[in-house]
């Protein structure tokens, strides 16, 4: 059983490792795109936007490193869920003050913010969980072979879920 749990903890983490990746990777290649978001969201006077964003940027590098290394894991675990459910918090309070035609920022697709990408970050905060609750022992590399292999799987399912709700909006509005 400690194997298996093993194994789950490795292909959670490189599912987790590659989504923040992909995250970093936005806010790096497309800055002032990223900023113009988090202005969006009114939740910063929009002269710290930026800074927040290169803050957020560090804070997301830091997980994906402590997520990489066996021993930090558990805690790589509680950033990216300290990380996914404080974004959902930004979130909803937004979607409260009636910002309802904000995308969401997170990279890959537009999303527009609403309940779907609430319940997408809270997915992947108990995935989080689970990691920072997982043992970080080794695995064989055959079973790390498997895990990245599934962790693909992973990515690639999160991959079109998240192309179909890019399509959301429209599809509430009737225009598809």
């Amino acid at each position: 059983m400690a194997a298996l749990a093993s194994l789950a903890s490795v292909t959670v983490t490189s599912f987790l490792v590659i989504v923040l990746a992909r995250a970093v990777w936005h806010k790096v290649e497309r800055f002032l795109e990223t900023v113009g978001f988090a202005q969006g969201y009114g939740l910063v006077p929009e002269a710290w936007a930026a800074p927040a964003v290169r803050l957020l940027t560090g804070v997301e590098v830091a997980t994906i490193l402590a997520l990489i290394l066996p021993v930090a894991r558990p805690f790589g675990g509680f950033l990216a869920a300290g990380l996914f459910s404080g974004y959902a918090a930004i979130m909803a309070v937004a979607l409260v003050q009636g910002r309802s035609r904000i995308d969401c920022g997170c990279g890959g697709l537009p999303q527009i913010v609403s309940v779907f990408t609430l319940g997408r970050n809270a997915v992947l905060t108990l995935l989080a969980l689970s990691v920072a609750m997982l043992p970080a022992a080794p695995v064989p590399k055959f079973d790390v072979a498997i895990a990245i292999a599934g962790a693909l799987v992973l990515v690639a399912i999160y991959t079109i879920i998240e192309r179909l709700a890019s399509h959301l909006p429209y599809i509430r509005q009737g225009d598809l």
